[in-house]
């Protein structure tokens, strides 16, 4: 057969022809072995209901002598007549039936029965010429023995009918047996027979197929010059001829550019290895794919004799943020800007210091892979140490001499009525100066405190409203001359949150400074208390210039500005860029969010803190929270 689709109907017909065969078989068996039972039992039926209906006819006729016996002869005859006949007729039945080895028990039962009806017509004759009781006695003594030998005579052919019957059972087992056992040969040759067939279709079908899975996994090892054997002239076998063709048409392009896929990859090898940086090639498996010899030597054995990661190892034997990193890339998430505290210490005979960033590799077939950059940041780390501690120590020695200058100005502003009023004026704005540097230095050494992981919380139940209105009233001044408006919303009352109202307190008053830095003149401010799942929200709105969607996240960054990345007329407020990061660790500190969201005209910042339904204990925790 020259084509793949006459084997596999010729295979199907096969078998098919084979289930039928082997169907009709055992239907017709079973059929004929339901015939043969049920004639049978039909004839034993009839057999066990002829017996009875002689037994009761043998017992009416005797009822009819005792009621001849009694005095009513008329009576008696005319029963005794219908009675005998129908014994008669059942016993005819009866015999015509009956198997030969059942007859001669007939034979005995009917010579039993004569001489039982001799017995009764004889008393019958007699019964003119005797008394009652001469009569009974005559009954019991020679008519009543022949009518027990004839009852027992078909009760023992009742007896060979159920026994008869039983044998039909076990006849019909045996013969179910046969007929199964010749369907079960049936079955197995039909069997031997589709799987024969079967066996010869897979092996003309598998064994050419098993050599193209072959030959193309040599071609994917590289081995262009396999070719597969041409078998059967159908449709395989042009699946082959098509194969070869396409084997030898890469086998030519393989030849013409090998040579530049090869210096592709060594210019790559050599571009990645000329990097001033450690570089990682993570494969989309999440394996180690390769590695410039400076990432060999920085993450090859370090003081303690380990090794961090090598080739073919997984990307997760890495430090966490440069797993976490690396991750996000496979993955596809954008990662987030990397800070210095992602960094990790490498000591390999130096200690350094790097920080991870990752970026994904597409594949237009399938997962993205990652490379991931190891940039030494151990200047910079020491340069950022160095400047904490500049910031710690002169914070802290400029806030004793601030606090005198502010008192001795509080003081001279008690003599303020003796002050013409541009001296009055000239005082209050180096008070208000004194304050304002006085929150720079307290964000300062709150900045250095959480770097340092020494932010202490003194925690108690805060009723947030009562804060909110503490710190409208310190700025409601500052607000006015600069010709703003406040608004406190309070869409919820008694709002209590777990937390340290002082710090609660240094959270709003910076979201509420920055408003009023950035709104203009004529401008609004919004303040709002809400419930939400659990939470209290707190909202504050402004009128200003808002903050564009990419920098939303980076607001909370230390030191950062908009005015850094987004220069404007050269007006913008002046800052240190620490507030908003200092509000994020205060207010996760408490278990809290903070985040920052656009609105129609301006930003609106918002925080996120449990609310605190039950009244608890006093007491005070340390939040160890390192920048």
């Amino acid at each position: 057969m020259r084509s793949l689709r006459a084997r596999f109907v010729v295979a199907s017909l096969v078998i098919l022809v084979a289930t039928l065969v082997t169907g009709l078989w055992g239907a017709i068996m079973f059929v004929r072995l339901g015939n043969v039972v049920d004639r049978t039992l039909a004839d034993r039926q009839s057999m066990i209901d002829l017996t009875a209906r002689m037994t009761t006819a043998l017992e009416r006729e005797d009822d009819a002598l005792l009621v001849a016996v009694a005095g009513d002869a008329r009576r008696a005859r005319s029963e005794l007549s219908s009675e005998r006949r129908t014994f008669d007729e059942a016993f005819d039945k009866f015999s015509s039936l009956a198997p030969a080895d059942e007859r001669a028990i007939a034979s005995e039962l009917h010579s039993d029965v004569t001489t039982y009806r001799e017995h009764g017509d004889a008393l019958l004759a007699a019964m003119s010429g005797v008394t009652a009781q001469t009569a009974r006695d005559r009954y019991h003594a020679e008519v009543n023995p022949a009518l027990r030998r004839a009852v027992a005579a078909a009760g023992s052919l009742r007896e060979r009918s159920f026994q008869s019957m039983k044998d039909a059972g076990v006849a019909a087992r045996d013969e179910a047996s046969r007929g199964t056992r010749i369907v079960a040969i049936v079955s197995l040759v039909a069997l031997g027979i589709a799987m024969s067939v079967a066996l010869l279709l897979a092996r003309s079908v598998l064994r050419p197929i098993r050599a193209l899975t072959s030959s193309v996994e040599a071609m994917r090892r590289g081995d262009f010059g396999t070719r597969v054997a041409r078998g059967a002239p159908d449709e395989i076998g042009k699946l082959t001829d098509g194969f070869n063709r396409m084997a030898e048409s890469l086998a030519a392009f393989q030849s013409s550019n090998l040579g530049e896929v090869i210096r592709a990859k060594e210019t790559l090898e050599a571009t990645i290895g000329a990097l001033p940086d450690p570089v990682i090639v993570i494969d989309p498996a999440g394996l180690v794919a390769s590695m410039n010899p400076l990432a060999r030597e920085v993450l090859g054995k370090t003081n303690s004799g380990d090794v961090l990661v090598e080739e073919g190892q997984s990307y997760s034997r890495l430090p966490k943020s440069a797993a976490d990193q690396i991750g996000a890339a496979l993955d596809g998430t954008a990662p987030r800007r990397p800070d210095l505290a992602d960094a990790f210490v490498v000591e390999n005979g130096e200690r350094r210091t790097f920080l991870p960033t990752a970026v994904p590799i597409p594949f237009a077939d399938g997962p993205a892979g990652a490379v991931a950059t190891l940039h030494d940041v151990t200047e910079f780390v020491r340069v950022d140490t160095l400047r904490s501690e500049l910031i710690a120590v002169a914070s802290h020695e400029l806030k004793t001499p601030l606090t005198t200058l502010r008192l001795n100005l509080l003081l001279l502003g008690e003599e303020a009525r003796r002050l013409s009023p541009r001296h009055a004026e000239i005082l209050a704005m180096a008070v208000q100066g004194c304050e304002e540097l006085s929150r720079t230095i307290e964000r300062l050494l709150d900045l250095t405190r959480i770097e340092a992981g020494r932010l202490h919380l003194a925690m108690e139940r805060v009723e947030l409203t009562r804060v909110v209105d503490e710190v409208v009233t310190a700025l409601q001044l500052r607000a006015a001359d600069s010709e703003l408006s406040i608004d406190v919303i309070r869409n919820a009352t008694d709002a209590y949150v777990r937390g340290d109202p002082m710090r609660l307190g240094v959270v709003v008053s910076n979201l509420m400074t920055n408003a009023i830095k950035y709104t203009p003149s004529g401008g609004r401010i919004t303040i709002a208390l809400s419930r939400a799942g659990g939470n209290v929200d707190l909202v504050v709105s402004d009128t200003g210039p808002g903050v564009p969607a990419d920098l939303r996240e980076r607001v909370f960054e230390k030191f950062f500005r908009v005015a850094h990345v987004r220069p404007g007329d050269g007006n913008e407020p002046a800052g240190a860029g620490i507030g908003l990061y200092v509000c994020r660790q205060i207010v996760e500190a408490h278990g809290g969010t903070i985040r920052c969201e656009d609105v129609a005209a301006g930003a609106r910042f918002i925080v996120s803190l449990p609310e605190d339904a039950a009244a608890e204990p006093d007491d005070v925790v340390r939040a160890d929270r390192r920048a």
